[in-house]
């Protein structure tokens, strides 16, 4: 039996989205699209595709099934309830509410698939077994890759360096400046520092020989063992799901090393590991040298970096932003138990992370195509945030064990990648757009309420001018009116002399005169609905003054007519 000098899982964290226009840059695919989220995020869609040809497969979590049961039994324990519902299939078929999906390619099961990593620091490469190749599917849009690794071959600590720097990488870093004419000698730079020449997983091999520059490309060893007919990083390639990687040019690696020297070396009386160059290249997945040459900041980044609960017992953990390592002796019980450990639970709490660091630069990036818009759409707004929501409550956890050293552990891989930090942040910008989204929907109603009282006021005024002509022409005609209905009634009963009448009309006509210049000045003065009494008042006061000298001067109707009756009779008696 081969001796295990070390194991190395590589974590390759990702959004995807259902494309079927095609677009140009990303951010502006994620600001115009209309479709619902569920139309991009399309579950049941990508679980049809995965499953189709028999590459992915999707089973249910059941201990009895498993080979090993006593570590599935102590990995599912180990963690709560809502956290199992977040790492193990819980269903029997595939159920798009559940939060996250776990599938596994079928033909890597098979043993003797080879990961081999060919470098220009040696001239062998280096062929390491694959254990076990999965995907973990996440309700937010986002998946982990892992490619599980052992290294029964390679037992020095360079060696353990150059996998983990080498291996993890997806596309150059960067490129160099050489004769255009030659395009390999663009990568001759990058190769010589910590990109590898070729990486082969199974039968899909990346030599990143690259000619088009414009983008970047993620590696062919990847996309194929994704499946290249489901994913694609081509922006105008219709129905795929187009991928985006969520670090940048390196995987997150999770290694385990058990050498029983380099342990002792770096837990020694004067505690080297706090300082020591070959614990910072380990932790920090450097392969030449440490990346930082201040003693100062690299016992910081050290202290920050370092869990060293077990550190007298030659067994130190170390965690950043993209690396979980342990080293340890290689005792059995480091092999067989503790490295156990680092790749059931450890690996498990590392999932979790990773994608609750993916998910939550995914809707950073969405709400900032949000927030890009002229107006916002709050219906989109609305939307993306339930599914917030449902992240917040069914992923983001701050705690997923009861055992301590899991706590500690968790705790400080959060700290590491900053998780809380961007949380805050994402909740921030959720708060101020929906207090930008409050802010235009009110000026929308104050403009709707403007114009409903300008047409109102409007519709007030025309009515209001029809009633004040009216107003005017009846307050013109209403002496004469008077006049002639008091007139027609009988009320004047006397016989009018000349003079009576000569002054009734007078009285008339100087009614009239007096009601027209009242109302014009109450129109110059805007005050026509004011006017109508006091007009009325005039013309009464007015007509009255007439029927005072008619009453002076007029003679009875009945006593003339009686004198001439009586007449009539006296010159017929003396007839």
């Amino acid at each position: 039996m081969k001796s295990l000098f070390s194991s190395h899982i590589f974590m390759f964290p990702f959004r995807f989205d259902w494309n079927d226009k095609g677009f140009e840059k990303e951010f502006e695919f994620y600001k115009s699209i209309d479709e619902h989220l569920e139309k991009r995020i399309d579950l049941q869609g990508l679980h049809q595709q995965l499953t189709k040809q028999n590459l992915w497969s999707y089973k249910e979590f059941q201990i009895e099934e498993q080979k090993e049961k006593h570590l599935f039994y102590s990995e599912y324990t180990y963690f709560y309830d809502y956290a199992r519902d977040a790492i193990y299939n819980q269903s029997k078929v595939f159920d798009p509410q559940a939060i996250s999906h776990f599938y596994c390619r079928e033909d890597f099961y098979q043993k003797g698939k080879i990961f081999r990593l060919k470098t220009q620091k040696r001239e062998e490469a280096y062929e390491l077994e694959i254990d076990n190749v999965s995907l973990r599917v996440f309700q937010t849009g986002v998946a982990i890759l892992a490619i599980e690794l052992k290294n029964n071959n390679y037992p020095d600590f360079q060696d353990i360096l150059n996998i983990n720097d080498f291996g993890r990488r997806v596309y150059p870093q960067f490129i160099s400046k050489t004769n255009q004419t030659v395009p390999s000698e663009y990568m001759q730079g990058v190769k010589g520092a910590f990109l590898a020449d070729s990486i082969e997983i199974g039968e899909f091999q990346e030599t990143f020989n690259y000619k088009d520059f414009s983008d970047t490309k993620i590696g062919e060893h990847i996309m194929k063992l994704l499946g290249g007919e489901i994913f694609s990083q081509n922006k105008q390639e219709l129905s795929r799901f187009y991928i985006q990687p969520s670090l940048d040019d390196r995987m997150f690696v999770l290694s385990w090393y058990g050498n029983s020297a380099k342990a002792s070396q770096l837990q020694d009386k004067k505690s080297l590991y706090k300082s020591s160059d070959d614990w910072y290249q380990y932790l920090f997945v450097d392969n030449n040298g440490a990346t930082v040459q201040n003693q100062k900041m690299k016992k910081s980044l050290l202290k920050h970096g370092t869990y060293d609960r077990w550190s007298n017992y030659k067994t130190l953990y170390g965690i950043s932003r993209y690396s979980c390592v342990l080293l340890t002796d290689a005792s059995k019980f480091s092999k067989d138990k503790l490295r156990v450990d680092l790749e059931t639970m450890y690996f498990q709490m590392m999932i979790l992370l990773l994608a609750i660091r993916t998910s939550v630069l995914r809707f950073s990036d969405e709400v900032a195509a949000l927030a890009s818009s002229v107006e916002l759409d709050a219906d989109k707004l609305t939307q993306l945030y339930q599914r917030y929501l449902v992240f917040y409550n069914r992923l983001y956890f701050k705690e997923v064990t009861h055992q301590d050293q899991g706590i500690e552990l968790y705790n400080l891989a959060r700290k590491q990648m900053t998780i809380d930090e961007h949380i805050e942040k994402l909740d921030s910008k959720f708060t101020k757009l929906f207090e930008f989204a409050e802010l235009q929907a009110r000026k929308r109603q104050e403009k709707l309420e403007k114009e409903r009282l300008i047409i109102e006021k409007e519709a007030d005024a025309k009515q209001s001018a029809k009633m004040d002509k009216l107003t005017i022409m009846g307050a013109i005609f209403l002496p004469p009116s008077l006049m002639i209905a008091w007139f027609s009634m009988g009320i004047f009963e006397y016989e009018q002399s000349e003079t009576s009448l000569y002054i009734a009309v007078i009285s008339i006509v100087i009614s009239v005169l007096l009601t027209i210049s009242f109302i014009n000045y109450k129109e110059k003065a805007n005050k026509i609905k004011e006017m109508i009494l006091p007009a009325i008042v005039i013309t009464i006061i007015t007509m009255l003054m007439a029927l005072i000298p008619i009453k002076l001067i007029g003679e009875k109707k009945n006593k003339v007519n009686d004198v001439n009756i009586t007449n009539s009779v006296l010159k017929i008696k003396n007839e």
